[in-house]
C-alpha cells in the first residue's frame, strides 16, 4: 500500500510493527500530525488515505476499533475509527478514504476497550468532507490472512484483492471508462471488492463479505490508465501531455495475458512524476491445511452464529416479558426490572415510588404542562453499586431492564401506547447485544422512524450511530430537526454526532440546529440510506434531552462535538466522567464513578443528611 501511495505522489507515512517496536497512539498522533502539517504548510489538504492492516474489534455497528500494540494493558490503545473520522473534520481535508483490513470481532475480550481518536482537536471549525470507506468485513465478522506456503509469503486476502484493483491488475469490470482513459474510481473499486473478495475467499474455504461504501463525488479517481497517443500525431516539441485528473501520474500499460508480460507504450516524459510499479504478479498462496479444513471452519462459523442467535433470543424474550406501565400521573417515569434498585436521583424533577411496585418511579418534572419539552437526567443506582443513566422525557416512560453485570436494555415508549409497540426497538437492542445488528437493519429503522407513530426515542439514538459511522451529518441534522418539528427535545447523542451546536444555560443544554436543503441522491438505494430527502428548517436554542449521553457509543463524540464557550465546562465534566464508564450499550457508571456522574447530571445530594432511598 505504501508503494502504491508513493507511486500516486501521495505524501506517504508508513508505520509498521516490523519497523517500530510498538505501534502506539502517541506514535500515531506525533507522526500523523507532522505529516498533515508538512502538507498544509505548502498547500491545501485535498485527500487523506488511511490504511490499516491488523487486528480489529467492534462493539456495535459503526463502533469499530483497530487494535494497537499495548491494548491489553491500556484500553485506549486502539484506534476508534468513528472518533478518528469525526476528528479529521477539524483538519480540513476535502476527501478522506478509510481502508481497514481487519476483523470486526464481537467478543467479550474487548468489552472494556475505549479506543482513541488518535489526533488532538485543533482550534479550527469542523468542515465535512467526502468519505470513502472500504472495510474487509462487517461487524461481528472475521478477516483472514493466508499463510505462507513454500516460497510464497503470507498475505492478507482483502488487501491482495484491493491492490489488484488499485494497481490496475484487473479486468474491465474494475475500471470506469472516462473519455479515452480507464480509471479506477471509488465506485468501480467498491464494485470490484463486492464481486471479488467473496469469490477469492471461497477458494481457501473461508467466507468474507466486504463492506465498501464509496462516497467520493468530485475527484473520484484512485488510478488512471492513459490511452497512448496516436503515433501518427506526435505532440509538438516541448509540449506536455497532461492527464485530465492532474494529481495522478501518466502511466500507460497493457497486460499481455498470453505471456504474462507488461507492454509499456511510449509517452512524452512528464516532470516530477514517479512511475507506477508493475501490476501485481504475486501468485496466490495456498493454505497449508488441505481442503477438509473448510468443513472445520464451516462448523465453527455455524456454531458461532447459532450461539449469537440464542443470545439474541434470550435477550429479547427476557426484556419483552418485563411488565412496563403504560402511564404515570406525572407524565413520565421509570420502570426497572431484572434487578433491585437502591436509589433514584433526578436533576430537574421530584422522584416518588409507586405503591406495590418497588422498582417503578414517577418523575414529576418542574413543568407539568403535557405539551412541554421538559426532561430530566435520572441516575438509577442498583444494589450492586452500578449507576445507570436514564434521561426521562415528558410523555414517555423509560423501561430499564438489567440483563446481567454488563448489559442493560433501555427503551423510551410514549405514554398511553401498547407494550408491543416497543418490540421493534427491543429486537434491535437484542441484535446489538448479540453482535448481529447490521447496517441493513438500521437503514430499515430509519424508514420506520420517519413514518411510524408513536415515536420510540431509543430507535433515533441507534439510527444516529449509523449516520455517524458514515458521517452523514445532514441526516443527523435532519433527525434533530425532526424532533424539534414534532415538539420533542433532541436526545443528546444525535447532537453530539453532529446534529447541532451545543450551548448551556442554567444547567440545561440547547442545540442550534442548521437547516438542511432538499436532497436527491443518484440511486434508490442511496436515497433509502438518508434520514429524509426533504428540506428541514433550522432551529435556535432547542432543548437537548440530557446532560449525559444516552448510549455508551456516543461518549466517543464528546471530544469532537461542536460546543460554544458556555458548554465547555459541561464538556470537561463529561470527559472526566468517561473514565468511570462500565461496559454495556447504555451509559452505566462503575460504583467509583458516582461523584463524576452526579456532577455531570447536575444532581446535588444533601450533604448533611443520609442519602434517601429516593431523592431529587
Amino acid at each position: 500500500m505504501a508503494g502504491w501511495a508513493k507511486a500516486q505522489n501521495y505524501t506517504t507515512l508508513l508505520l509498521h510493527d516490523g519497523i517500530f517496536p510498538e505501534i502506539t497512539v502517541d506514535l500515531l498522533r506525533e507522526r500523523i500530525t507532522a505529516a498533515i502539517e508538512e502538507v498544509t504548510s505548502q498547500t491545501e489538504l485535498q485527500r487523506i488515505v488511511i490504511f490499516f492492516a491488523g487486528h480489529g474489534a467492534a462493539l456495535a455497528v459503526g463502533d469499530q476499533y483497530w487494535i494497537l500494540s499495548r491494548w491489553p494493558k491500556c484500553t485506549t490503545e486502539a484506534i476508534r475509527v468513528a472518533s478518528l473520522q469525526r476528528m479529521l473534520e477539524y483538519y480540513g481535508p476535502r476527501q478522506v478514504a478509510i481502508i481497514g483490513d481487519a476483523c470486526q470481532e464481537f467478543s467479550s475480550s474487548f468489552i472494556d476497550l475505549n479506543g482513541s481518536a488518535v489526533l488532538d482537536r485543533p482550534d479550527e471549525e469542523q468542515r465535512p468532507y467526502e468519505l470513502d470507506q472500504f472495510f474487509a468485513v462487517d461487524v461481528g465478522k472475521q478477516a483472514f490472512m493466508i499463510k505462507a506456503d513454500g516460497d510464497k509469503k503470507d498475505f492478507c486476502l482483502f488487501t491482495e484483492v484491493l491492490l489488484d484493483a488499485l494497481e490496475g491488475d484487473v479486468q474491465e469490470d474494475g475500471f470506469e471508462q472516462i473519455g479515452a482513459d480507464k480509471v479506477v474510481t471509488s465506485q468501480s473499486l467498491a464494485r470490484y471488492l463486492d464481486s471479488n473478495v467473496m469469490r477469492e475467499a471461497s477458494k481457501y474455504g473461508i467466507r468474507m463479505v466486504p463492506r465498501p461504501r464509496p462516497g467520493f463525488y468530485t475527484d473520484r479517481a484512485y488510478l488512471t490508465l492513459r490511452t497512448p497517443p496516436p503515433t501518427s500525431f506526435p505532440a509538438p516539441p516541448g509540449e506536455q501531455v497532461f492527464s485530465p485528473i492532474s494529481k495522478l501520474p501518466d502511466v500507460i500499460f497493457d497486460r499481455d495475458s498470453s505471456a504474462g508480460q507488461i507492454t509499456r507504450f511510449p509517452q512524452i516524459p512528464r516532470p516530477e512524476k514517479t512511475p507506477l510499479p508493475r501490476p501485481r504478479s504475486v501468485g496466490k498462496a495456498r493454505l497449508i491445511k488441505p481442503r477438509p479444513g473448510k468443513n472445520t471452519r464451516d462448523v465453527q462459523f455455524k456454531a458461532q452464529e447459532k450461539a449469537r442467535e440464542a443470545s439474541r433470543k434470550t435477550f429479547f424474550d427476557e426484556v419483552a416479558a418485563a411488565t412496563v406501565r403504560d402511564h404515570f400521573e406525572t407524565g413520565c417515569g421509570i420502570c426497572v426490572s431484572g434487578a433491585d434498585v437502591a436509589q433514584v436521583t433526578a436533576s430537574f424533577g421530584q422522584v416518588s415510588g409507586v405503591d406495590g411496585h418497588p422498582n417503578w418511579f414517577r418523575i414529576d418534572l418542574e413543568d407539568g404542562n403535557a405539551d412541554s419539552l421538559d426532561w430530566s437526567d435520572a441516575l438509577v443506582t442498583l444494589t450492586d453499586g452500578r449507576m445507570v443513566s436514564v434521561c426521562v422525557v415528558n410523555n414517555f416512560i423509560a423501561a430499564l431492564h438489567v440483563i446481567d453485570a454488563g448489559s442493560v436494555s433501555l427503551v423510551h415508549r410514549p405514554i398511553g401506547h401498547f407494550e408491543d409497540e416497543g418490540r421493534h426497538a427491543i429486537d434491535l437492542l437484542a441484535q446489538e447485544h448479540a453482535g448481529l445488528l447490521n447496517r441493513e437493519a438500521l437503514i430499515r429503522t430509519t424508514a420506520l422512524l420517519r413514518d411510524s407513530k408513536p415515536w420510540i426515542i431509543t430507535l433515533g439514538c441507534l439510527a444516529a450511530q449509523f449516520y455517524d459511522a458514515v458521517r452523514d451529518v445532514e441526516s443527523l441534522r435532519a433527525m434533530a430537526a425532526f424532533h424539534a418539528m414534532h415538539h420533542r427535545p433532541v436526545p443528546l447523542d444525535i447532537v453530539l454526532y453532529g446534529g447541532g451546536r451545543i450551548s448551556q444555560s442554567d444547567g440545561r443544554l440547547y442545540a442550534d440546529i442548521p437547516p438542511v436543503a432538499a436532497r436527491r441522491l443518484g440511486t434508490e438505494q442511496k436515497q433509502e440510506e438518508i434520514f429524509t430527502g426533504d428540506e428541514t428548517p433550522g432551529f435556535s436554542r432547542h432543548p437537548i434531552a440530557g446532560r449525559i449521553p444516552w448510549m455508551h457509543q456516543s461518549w466517543g463524540a464528546v471530544a469532537t462535538a461542536q460546543c460554544d464557550a458556555s458548554a465547555e465546562t459541561w464538556r470537561r465534566q463529561a470527559l472526566a466522567a468517561m473514565d468511570f464508564l462500565a461496559p454495556g450499550a447504555f451509559s452505566t457508571a462503575v460504583p467509583s464513578g458516582q461523584e463524576a456522574f452526579l456532577a455531570l447530571a447536575a444532581i446535588t445530594l444533601d450533604q448533611g443528611q443520609a442519602e434517601p432511598m429516593l431523592s431529587s
